[in-house]
This record gives structure tokens, C-alpha cells and sequence, in this order.
């Protein structure tokens, strides 16, 4: 009796084992798959960072024999203004919310030795006239009402509308990097400071809130103010990155290009205008904007002692006749890029230093200047104009000591400005 009473038992127990093992491997198999195909569906689901690489090695220079301007090359490059300018669409990647862009630039002299402004600018898309209708004559020099064509926004007779570059990342060539980085000759002007001259140098700047004006395909182009034939070497790329998903999409962003003075065509000339007048621009803000922010470049320009590149020039920004700020672009660090400029001229200046009188070397480089250095990055200036309301405005800049061109000397400033708002119109 004890015997079956056992039996019996250990029969129990076992049924408890196996049912308790089935139920354990369920588990384990359900967690297994919810895991594998959950995974698998988020990393389908993502997108992945997208990189545009717009140039590789691109040899960038200036060639007076290019007689045929917007020419363009096998390598998908429109050329303008003997090469000092060029331009190209891409096509724009697709993403369900508007991700992270990032434009990142490096560059090396190819040969040429000295600094010079740049820009990467995008064509805004809502433009029906791009810089080859100025390249070509098909745009009359007065349509624009200005002394210098293709520098506001403006419309044709037969209703062509015209907008001014959007520059997405303003640049200063420094002074022969990398060409003239492993010249020995030049290695002995490398100051105690500085390990080794830089073989190139790089520039990156955070452009997403211009996702949604970038239509389905952007244009973008480059400038560099370059008279050599041996030139630079570059290398471009945008860099897409999706954010972290939100339930609710962002409000669109959108902007409305007002002015930008870089000489991007070769019927310009570089702007001296504001020794002459302030500049004036008139737009229209839509309805249903908000969170109106305005874009500024300023550089100063003309390479001798008292020109504007080494003067302090005060800016006035008025709209509708009321002080939006009132700025002077300068730039006093610039001696922190001088790995960047084994090619810039160097001599002695006398200072004092624990008073015995001392000849100090300093490079052209190292002076302070109008909003840039060479070798640098010039990031855009934003007011936001907070009482701004729907409708009709003047923007109006103004340089009052700005000195116009001469004989001997030349002036001028590279200026640039758009506005950014978000509206709600995202389904």
C-alpha cells in the first residue's frame, strides 16, 4: 500500500516538472521571437545616416581661358566666372521626419598661397532664374534696380523671379595649407608654438532648418574668390542623420532669401555699395509664421592696412525703421589658426617683454580683421524678430564708415541674409 501511495507521488511530481517545463520553454521561445523580429523591425524601420559626398578631391581653380561660362564638366559641375564658381543638383534623400543635416568641408591649396573668402551656398528652389541667366545676358544688368545685378531678389517683365543664394557655411582659405605644409623653406618661419604646419583643414556647420526649402533635389554650389590655376583641392559632403521619432512632426520650416552682396557671377563686381547708400531689401512674411529668425553673414574685405579688412566697421540692421541690432564684425583670435598658414608672410614687430625691447615675429595670419581669420569658419549671426507680423517689410542695412574703392585701394563686403519662420503645415 505504502508502495503504490509513492508511485502515485512521484507520478504527481513529474507531471508538475513537465508541465512547469512547458511552460518555460513557451516563454522562452515567445521572448525569443518577440526580441528577434521586434529587433529586426526596428533596425528595418530606421533610417540609416545618408552621406552626399558632393566632392572628392575636387581640384577647384580659376582658368582665363574658359571662355564658355556655365560650362559644364564631366564630372557634373557647372562652371561660371572662369571656374571661380560652380554649381550642381542633387537629388535629396527621403526621410519621414526632417533629420540632422550637416555640411562638412575640407580643404587644401592645390598651389595657390594666399587667403580667400569662400562660400557653400544653396540655389533657393522657388527661383525660376539661376547665375547662368546673368552669365548668359538673357537678364538685363539694370532688371534688378541695383548697381550690381544678382544681389536681391527681384522679377522680370514676363514674371521670372529671381532669389539670392542662401549661403549654408561662409569660409576663409588660409594661407597655403597643405600645398606648402612640407616646405623646408617655410618650415623655418613655423613658430616654437606650433608642432607642425596642418595638412588640411575642415569646416562643419548644422544646416537642418533648411530641410524643407530644399525642394525634392537641392543646387548647391561653391565660390572661392581664387585668380590661380593651380587653386584647391576639396572635399564636400552632407551628411543626413535621422533624429529620435516623435509622435507629433515638427512644424515646417521655411525661408525667404533677402540679399547676399558675393561676388557669384562674373557681371558683378565686389560690393562696395556701402560707401555709397545703405542696402534695401523688400519682403513679404506669409501668414501663419512664427518663430521668425534672421541669418546674417559680414566680412570685410580689401587687403591693405586701413581698408575695411582691417578696420572696425559698425553694422546697422533696421527693420521697418526700427534697430534690429547694431554690430561691428571683428575677429581678434586669429593668430590661434596659424598651423592652418605655412605660406603667409612673416615679419618683426618691437614689444617689450620683461622690459628689455624685443623683435617679435608675427604672420600676416595672425592681424585681426573684419569677422574672419584665415583658415577659418564664419558662422551666420541670428536675431530673432519676435514682433514681426505677416505682411509687407523693409530690411535695411547700412555700413556708415565704409569705404568705397579707389585707384590704389579696394573695399568691400561680403553680405549675406535670409530669413527662417515655421508654419504648421505638416499633415
Amino acid at each position: 500500500m505504502f508502495l503504490i501511495e509513492t508511485k502515485r507521488g512521484n507520478l504527481a511530481k513529474n507531471e508538475t516538472y513537465l508541465h512547469r517545463l512547458q511552460h518555460f520553454i513557451s516563454f522562452f521561445v515567445f521572448f525569443f521571437l518577440t526580441v528577434f523580429y521586434g529587433c529586426s523591425s526596428s533596425v528595418g524601420n530606421t533610417p540609416q545616416s545618408v552621406e552626399v559626398k558632393c566632392m572628392t578631391d575636387f581640384h577647384f581653380y580659376f582658368n582665363p581661358t574658359m571662355n564658355q561660362d556655365s560650362l559644364l564638366d564631366s564630372d557634373g559641375w557647372s562652371r561660371y566666372d572662369a571656374g571661380r564658381v560652380v554649381t550642381r543638383s542633387f537629388v535629396k534623400p527621403k526621410f519621414h521626419q526632417p533629420p540632422t543635416i550637416t555640411v562638412h568641408m575640407t580643404l587644401r591649396s592645390a598651389g595657390d598661397p594666399w587667403d580667400k573668402s569662400g562660400t557653400v551656398f544653396m540655389i533657393p528652389p522657388a527661383s525660376s532664374l539661376d547665375l547662368r541667366a546673368f552669365e548668359e545676358g538673357r537678364i538685363p544688368l539694370d532688371t534688378s534696380k541695383q548697381a550690381y545685378p544678382a544681389i536681391l531678389p527681384f522679377e522680370t517683365p514676363t514674371g521670372l523671379t529671381y532669389e539670392p543664394a542662401i549661403e549654408l557655411l561662409r569660409f576663409i582659405t588660409p594661407f597655403g595649407v597643405g600645398h606648402f605644409s612640407d616646405n623646408d623653406r617655410l618650415d623655418g618661419y613655423r613658430p616654437v608654438y606650433v608642432p607642425e604646419w596642418a595638412d588640411s583643414v575642415s569646416w562643419n556647420t548644422d544646416i537642418s532648418h533648411v530641410w524643407d526649402s530644399m525642394g525634392d533635389s537641392l543646387t548647391l554650389g561653391v565660390y572661392i574668390d581664387t585668380w590661380t590655376e593651380t587653386g584647391y583641392s576639396l572635399d564636400l559632403t552632407l551628411e543626413f542623420a535621422p533624429k529620435p521619432a516623435l509622435q507629433q512632426l515638427p512644424p515646417v520650416t521655411s525661408t525667404v532669401s533677402l540679399f547676399n552682396t558675393t561676388k557669384l557671377s562674373s557681371k558683378q563686381q565686389h560690393f562696395d555699395g556701402f560707401a555709397n547708400g545703405n542696402l534695401q531689401v523688400d519682403f513679404v512674411l506669409p501668414e501663419g509664421a512664427a518663430d521668425v529668425t534672421l541669418h546674417y553673414h559680414a566680412t570685410g574685405h580689401g587687403g591693405h592696412a586701413t581698408g575695411d579688412e582691417f578696420v572696425r566697421c559698425e553694422h546697422h540692421i533696421e527693420l521697418d525703421g526700427i534697430r534690429v541690432s547694431k554690430l561691428t564684425p571683428w575677429r581678434d583670435d586669429c593668430a590661434s589658426f596659424r598651423r592652418f598658414n605655412p605660406s603667409s608672410g612673416v615679419w618683426t614687430e618691437r614689444t617689450y617683454w620683461r622690459g628689455d625691447s624685443i623683435d617679435e615675429r608675427i604672420a600676416s595670419s595672425d592681424y585681426s580683421r573684419s569677422g574672419w581669420c584665415p583658415g577659418s569658419q564664419v558662422d551666420a549671426l541670428t536675431f530673432p524678430l519676435k514682433e514681426i507680423l505677416p505682411g509687407p517689410h523693409t530690411l535695411e542695412i547700412s555700413v556708415p564708415t565704409a569705404q568705397p574703392f579707389n585707384d590704389s585701394e579696394m573695399n568691400f563686403w561680403n553680405v549675406a541674409g535670409y530669413l527662417s519662420y515655421t508654419e504648421n503645415l505638416r499633415d
